[in-house]
């Protein structure tokens, strides 16, 4: 049984890191520095590329995959620990 929750602990860990790919795009995108000149030049006018759309798309699915696996990680805990006690 604990290697079974050790196992699941581990997978969980690493869909994590997987996932924070997608939040890193999107965070790295915001902080170039040609991003950052052309909103001080143009405050008002809010362009909305190929990329950063592509980004938030890329961010939004990571978010719906963490939540993903933190539940089937609740499960597989829940389940294991009813077959173990």
């Amino acid at each position: 049984m604990i290697a079974g929750i050790s196992a699941d602990c581990v997978t969980f860990a690493g869909g994590l890191i997987l996932a924070r790919d997608g939040f890193q795009r999107l965070k790295d995108l915001y902080e170039s520095r040609i991003a950052e000149r052309f909103r001080q030049q143009f405050p008002r006018l809010n362009l909305a590329d190929a990329e950063e759309r592509q980004a938030r798309m890329s961010e939004r699915w990571a978010w719906r995959g963490a939540v993903l696996l933190a539940a089937g990680f609740v499960l597989q805990i829940v389940s294991r620990c009813l077959e173990g006690g």
